[in-house]
């Protein structure tokens, strides 16, 4: 295997044990820059199939065109607005502590914090594919957290709020993607399309029965 696999993996099994002090490492070594771009895309597109599959276990058609819309056209959004949200938390902590961040870090960072999404097939599990996608929600912000205090080297209510400021442009953005008629938005924000997809079947069948 490729020294840089190699790499990768080892960072990701230690990233799935809570061992957070890889995000020192990938912090200095610019070589691991390409890997966590990849483990960004490679995240956020299991994260929209998983979204998808709940879709199709929800028994809702259309699921060539959901599977366009969510998982690649979703990804690259969520990819898009993703930059935004390091741009974001970059920009707010540097104007809360004057410290000089540099964003290819970050990039490097919370690449890999994204990790966490990489689960999100797990949404395909009835009754609980929704609990299971904020719960991937609430572990990406929380790695990306750790990500950020180790590109600042700090921690407190600054980190905090660049973080939240960076997340509140990805989910806001997100959320106003994500309608009945259009299933762009990955994991639970298809939520709102299947509940208006169950909502018209359930309208119909009244009118028609």
């Amino acid at each position: 295997m490729p020294p840089i696999l190699r790499d990768t993996f080892n960072r990701l099994r230690r990233i799935a044990t809570l061992d957070f002090g890889v995000f020192d490492e990938l912090r200095t070594d610019a070589r691991a820059t390409v890997p966590a771009v990849a483990v960004a895309v490679a995240s956020l597109f299991l994260f929209g199939l998983g979204g998808w599959l709940w879709w199709v276990t929800s028994g809702l058609g259309d699921r060539g065109a959901v599977f366009f819309k969510t998982t690649v056209l979703g990804t690259a959004f969520s990819m898009a607005l993703w930059m935004a949200w390091l741009v974001v938390a970059t920009a707010t902590l540097q104007r809360l502590t004057g410290l000089p961040l540099r964003v290819e870090q970050l990039v490097r960072t919370a690449g890999f914090a994204c990790a966490p999404l990489a689960l999100g097939p797990l949404m395909a599990v009835p009754s609980i594919s929704f609990g299971v996608g904020l719960l991937l929600l609430v572990a990406w912000v929380a790695m990306t957290h750790e990500a950020l205090s180790s590109v600042a080297a700090r921690r407190g209510g600054a980190v905090v709020a660049a973080n939240l400021a960076g997340f509140a442009i990805w989910v806001v953005v997100m959320s106003l993607l994500s309608t009945g008629a259009n299933q762009i938005g990955p994991g639970p924000f298809l939520a709102e399309s299947i509940w208006d997809a169950i909502a018209s079947a359930n309208v119909i069948f009244q009118v028609t029965g």
